[in-house]
């Protein structure tokens, strides 16, 4: 059962939501290979949260009636199978060609894989949970903005202004101009798409995570996982205007999780190049 009852309230006119042309551009040039190997399409997939969220909402769909509910790109992969994957990957690489994309998509996609490799990197060093369902966690969890930049651009854009010149909160201007905040909008439209639960109250609380720690152990981990992620990406600038200068060590999800500064200080040093491979894929 959805946990959102006013989901059309939420989402209507949204539109659809467009993938990023960096990855339809790669994702072309793959298909067109005649030695193309799953593994490459699935690298490329993994890099988009639209397409990727496509394919978790068809892995987890009725039609494939799977008695575990798939929480990961790769095992979603295996369900659907290659040529399902080849079809999902054409006609949205094909779609984008109609959708407008600059500078702030561009830094919302960038932001979007730079959380994700810190969210896989974090939970790999700092915990048990699972590094690739970490990954998509940091991947969708600013999925909702999409979602607004879709419905309407120049909207969002004066969000971005009015937070920019100091005037705002985020999703206080956000609610202000779209009658709801980023993370309702995509907690709502991955609950709709029968997302993983996990990822789905992640993308809900992972501003406001400490009152999960008693709540739900496993959703608290996560968030203190994509909090500390996103404060990767302001400390380096990936997204945002410019580089922040934080102390890794004593943000807020640091210090949820316990985190060593040590080992903290050891994934500051690895991060950044680790960002600039995986988003390299789609700019060389």
């Amino acid at each position: 059962m959805s946990m959102f009852s006013d989901f059309e309230s939420i989402t209507k006119s949204m539109g659809e939501l467009p993938p990023s042309p960096i990855v339809a551009t790669k994702l072309l040039e793959l298909l067109r290979k005649p030695d193309l190997k799953i593994k490459e399409l699935a690298n490329a997939v993994s890099l988009d949260p639209v397409i990727s969220a496509r394919l978790m909402k068809m892995a987890n769909s009725v039609f494939y009636q799977q008695m575990k509910q798939i929480s990961t790109v790769d095992r979603a992969i295996i369900v659907v199978g290659e040529n399902v994957l080849k079809n999902l990957a054409l006609e949205y690489s094909l779609r984008s060609t109609s959708k407008t994309y600059g500078v702030m998509e561009r830094k919302m996609w960038e932001n979007s894989i730079g959380c994700a490799v810190a969210c896989r990197m974090l939970a790999e060093s700092l915990t048990n949970v699972d590094k690739d369902e970490a990954y998509l966690a940091g991947l969708q969890h600013h999925i909702g903005k999409v979602v607004m930049v879709n419905r309407d651009k120049d909207l969002y854009k004066e969000v971005v202004r009015i937070v920019e010149s100091g005037k705002g909160q985020l999703r206080d201007v956000e609610r202000g101009l779209f009658a709801y905040s980023h993370e309702i909008v995509g907690a709502a439209l991955l609950d709709h798409w029968n997302y993983p639960k996990t990822i789905v109250e992640v993308t809900l609380h992972h501003h406001e995570f400490e009152g999960q720690r008693t709540e739900n152990e496993e959703i608290f981990t996560f968030c203190s996982i994509v909090s500390l992620a996103s404060d990767f990406c302001r400390h380096f600038g990936i997204g945002y205007a410019g580089e922040t200068e934080l102390d890794l060590a004593l943000c807020r999800g640091a210090l949820a999780l316990e985190a060593n500064p040590m080992i903290i200080d050891d994934l500051i040093d690895k991060f950044y190049p680790e960002f600039v491979r995986e988003r390299n894929l789609f700019l060389s």
